[in-house]
């Protein structure tokens, strides 16, 4: 069975997920509404984490499970920023890793990178 295409997940858990990143003093979460482009998401970003992002560029995506024992929705990535005309900062992501992910023991049908249950996500065609 084919990996879930990424424009799929994305349509199936909706555009609202929270963007993790990191600060100097420790992890920073936000609240943002994705677009995706191809392989590259697009969100605006607030002040904390436009800052923190120019420190370090490594960020992830998450949207928990949509029901209780389901699975979470993470995407990992590089972000660089840009200004809107207007002034809205705007993330882009290339991301690097996609997955569907859930705790317990691995699955039959699992092919993602860890022990647990874990699906891998396709980016792109």
């Amino acid at each position: 069975m084919p990996a879930p295409k990424l424009e799929d997940a994305i349509s199936q858990y909706g555009r609202d997920a929270y963007l993790l990143t990191i600060s100097t003093t420790g992890p920073h979460t936000s609240s943002v509404t994705v677009e995706l482009h191809g392989s590259v998401i697009t969100c605006v970003l607030g002040s904390s984490a436009a800052k923190n992002i120019t420190k370090d560029p490594n960020v992830s995506l998450f949207w928990p499970p949509q029901e209780k024992g389901g699975y979470a929705l993470i995407l990992n990535g590089t972000a660089n920023e840009t200004t809107r005309p207007g002034g809205a900062t705007v993330a882009h992501i290339t991301l690097t890793k996609s997955v569907f992910h859930r705790p317990g023991p691995r699955s039959p049908d699992s092919d993602g990178p860890c022990a647990s249950d874990c699906k891998r996500i396709r980016i792109g065609d």
